[in-house]
This record gives C-alpha cells, sequence and structure tokens, in this order.
C-alpha cells in the first residue's frame, strides 16, 4: 500500500502527459490548413434588414482576414486579441453590439458556422463566406 501511495503522482503526471499529447494530435489533425496560390471566394454581408451584399474575389492570401483587406468597398471593423485574432463588430457601418441588443457577426463558410474567427479561417478556392447579423436566440425569444 505504501508503494502505492509513492506511484501514485507519478501516476497522475503520466495521465497528465498522455492527456496533453492527445490533445495536440488532435488540435494538429484538425487545425485549418491554408491554400496556396490563387482561390476565388465569394463574401455575402446579410445586414439586419434582410438586404445583401455580393463580393466576389480571387485572391492569394491564406486566410479570410487577408482576404477581406484586399476588398476595396467592403469596410470591416473589430477588436483584435493575440488568441482570437479580430472580432468582427461592424460590417459598412452597421454595428452588431452584443452588449447591447445581443446581436453579432455570425460567419459561416458554405453555409454552415465556420469552426475558426476570421483570422484563422484557411480559406480554399470555390469557398462561399456568409456574415450574418444574428440576434442571440435569448433576444429573438424575447421580441
Amino acid at each position: 500500500m505504501n508503494k502505492f501511495k509513492r506511484l501514485s503522482p507519478f501516476l497522475g503526471g503520466c495521465a497528465a502527459i498522455a492527456v496533453l499529447a492527445l490533445l495536440l494530435v488532435v488540435y494538429t489533425l484538425t487545425k485549418p490548413v491554408p491554400m496556396a496560390g490563387p482561390k476565388s471566394i465569394s463574401i455575402e454581408v446579410v445586414y439586419d434588414n434582410g438586404v445583401t451584399d455580393h463580393y466576389q474575389i480571387t485572391t492569394e492570401a491564406q486566410f479570410l482576414s487577408e482576404a477581406l483587406k484586399s476588398i476595396p468597398n467592403l469596410q470591416i471593423d473589430g477588436t483584435t486579441s493575440e488568441e482570437l485574432g479580430l472580432m468582427v463588430t461592424t460590417i459598412n457601418g452597421k454595428r452588431a453590439d452584443y452588449k447591447k441588443d445581443s446581436a453579432y457577426w455570425a460567419l459561416l463558410c458554405n453555409g454552415e458556422p465556420c469552426n475558426y474567427g476570421v483570422s484563422q479561417q484557411a480559406i480554399k478556392d470555390g469557398e462561399r463566406y456568409t456574415f450574418q447579423y444574428t440576434l442571440s436566440s435569448e433576444e429573438t425569444k424575447k421580441s
């Protein structure tokens, strides 16, 4: 029994290392992989009133945030952090203020929610991105 008490911290440390290694492998296998070369993508902005803006570009950018900077008539603003990159709050002057009315800009890729933010979203040829002005489900229930 005494030997087991001495081994317990060692076994716990080994288990923690194994879990961290597994998480690293999962991240490596699922992280976005940028595509080199020219890519043709479309960007759609759907405002709260249903009006939609469409943009079609060909770009060498590897991540969505880089591609968005090359569109002259598209103004995107937000807050930037080292961990998350750009958090979009305003598109073409329309602000989505979560603190005020539970609104945010949802980012979709080919109609599905993106797993990554604008700064980490790797782009591929032919993809369609949508910024959808969205009210959280709780705010929608109040209306």
